[in-house]
């Protein structure tokens, strides 16, 4: 197909106040359905390769508790909550350094040279001889890994609309679940050898991390910057896949810093509501690390304790998936969504907190209910990846977002201590409150947008038919170098 037939360069205004000229695109939708499927089988397997070793390094320390870390560094009382606690502290103290990185440079670039240095800490995890040693290099671990998850839902919108964004998402964060499964079914494997030259959990981390390693490495020389440098389309195709974006009127990787864009996103009502969505998410995460753990102490072996989690990992796949579809087949109800999905988590809490330790089953079922939070990372992370423009901007908001959940996840484990063992009323109940905390963000989240959608309209004198937005009969689109912000973007719609 000709690039003119795509494209009217005659056609041109003055956008919102801006020196920039929209354009009209007229894509041939069997074409493009064409193309998505090639970037589909290009780039879905690279992320979802990459974020199944991040998630898979995170349960390390999950199995590692069973088998013997704890006594052979000696920890007490409350060393393994902060060795849970101290990676995110490193997740945390990288946030800043992310958002600038991540505008800067190439964000594939980036991403890779700190999946490699996440795979060497993984490997330093072999290393520790006390609990000093081991906080140290969780601290380091966290540092690296920070840009990822922020990196990722970059260059999601860099290559998908925005109405495709929570199925691809699903994709790469569904590798949580897939990553407990494998995880336990590993160290289940490593724990049952003899004869080795090292402790068992040593041996996971090492293998692990040198997975890892190749995994980054592998990322950073197939994985394209965006899809006007995607090796795996033909020019015509790349011209398609760029112009299909701006017609959603996205923005592209860039590598400039605009301080500006920064202002906006810190003023943004949007930023600190999904910071909100971000911390009520991650404050119960500690039942992702510590599973194995109440499973444990309410009377299961090692080896039982590995297999008797392992429907937790086909919990989270199934959450994450019906998140997904639901938020990709219906019209702006992300919302309720998020609010129907967070009620899995919140049960298993209650459960958790109040079912008698003689029903062990029970237990052993409330810590899969309560651990499926991922769905709700693909909730939030598809409206940061579907509502935020600006190259800048949307790195900041990550940053933000991201800065929240590191947030949670060192306060979290901080109310689940030893002592409380193993029902940790104080982590449940906490998790029983940000539950209900999130559900309340939501309907704020969608209050707030919808009215900012309908102010628009009627500035515009829109007359619309239904709620539906971006699924409207429109040719128009920004420019393909365009990096206007949702917020300069007046003819952007917002999605609930």
């Amino acid at each position: 197909m000709d690039d003119d037939k795509r494209t009217d360069p005659n056609i041109n205004s003055v956008e919102n106040g801006t020196n920039e000229s929209a354009n009209v695109y007229h894509i041939d939708p069997a074409e493009e359905a064409r193309v998505l499927r090639r970037i589909d089988w290009c780039v879905m397997p690279a992320m979802v390769t990459c974020f199944f070793f991040q998630f898979l390094d995170k349960q390390t320390i999950n199995y590692a508790s069973v088998f013997g870390l704890s006594e052979d560094l000696d920890l007490s009382g409350s060393d393994f909550s902060w060795a849970v606690s101290l990676f995110y502290f490193g997740q945390l103290a990288s946030q800043y350094p992310t958002a600038y990185l991540i505008s800067r440079f190439p964000v594939v670039k980036v991403v890779s040279l700190t999946i490699v240095l996440w795979g060497a800490m993984e490997m330093c995890l072999a290393t520790p001889q006390s609990a000093a040693g081991l906080n140290a290099v969780r601290f380091l671990l966290g540092l690296f890994e920070g840009a990822s998850a922020p990196g990722f839902v970059v260059i999601t919108s860099n290559f998908y609309k925005r109405k495709e964004h929570p199925v691809r998402v699903a994709f790469w964060q569904s590798c949580s679940g897939l990553s407990q499964i494998i995880g336990a079914l590993v160290m289940y494997g490593i724990g049952g050898a003899s004869g080795l030259a090292l402790e068992n959990w040593r041996v996971m981390f090492l293998i692990c991390g040198a997975a890892t390693i190749t995994a980054g490495l592998v990322y950073g020389l197939v994985m394209p910057r965006d899809t006007s440098t995607a090796w795996f389309l033909k020019p015509e195709d790349r011209q398609l896949a760029t112009e299909r974006l701006a017609l959603d009127r996205a923005t592209r990787d860039k590598s400039s810093f605009d301080v500006r864009q920064v202002k906006e996103a810190l003023l943004d009502v949007q930023t600190w509501l999904l910071f909100c969505m971000g911390l009520f998410i991650c404050l119960p995460s500690p039942i992702l690390k510590f599973s194995s753990l109440v499973i444990n102490g309410f009377g299961f072996g090692q080896f039982q304790t590995m297999l008797v989690g392992l429907p937790g990992g086909v919990f989270q796949i199934a959450t994450i998936w019906a998140a997904a579809f639901g938020c990709r087949y219906t019209t702006n109800k992300r919302w309720l969504m998020g609010i129907l999905l967070s009620s899995v988590p919140l049960l298993g809490s209650i459960l958790l907190m109040t079912l008698p330790a003689s029903a062990g089953w029970g237990i052993v079922v409330s810590t899969w209910l309560a651990a499926c939070s991922s769905s709700l990372i693909v909730v939030a992370l598809s409206f940061a990846a579907s509502n935020v423009k600006g190259n800048t901007k949307k790195a900041t908001v990550s940053g933000v977002f991201f800065l929240a959940y590191c947030t949670g996840c060192i306060v979290g484990p901080q109310l689940w201590q030893a002592e409380d063992a193993p029902r940790y009323i104080k982590g449940t109940s906490a998790s029983v409150a940000s539950w209900v905390l999130f559900m309340i963000t939501l309907v704020v989240y969608r209050m707030v947008l919808s009215r900012e959608n309908a102010k628009r309209d009627r500035d515009q004198h829109v007359e619309v038919e239904d709620d539906t937005h971006d699924e409207k009969a429109q040719h128009m689109g920004v420019s393909l170098d365009s990096d206007m912000t949702d917020r300069q973007d007046l003819k952007f719609r917002y999605t609930l």
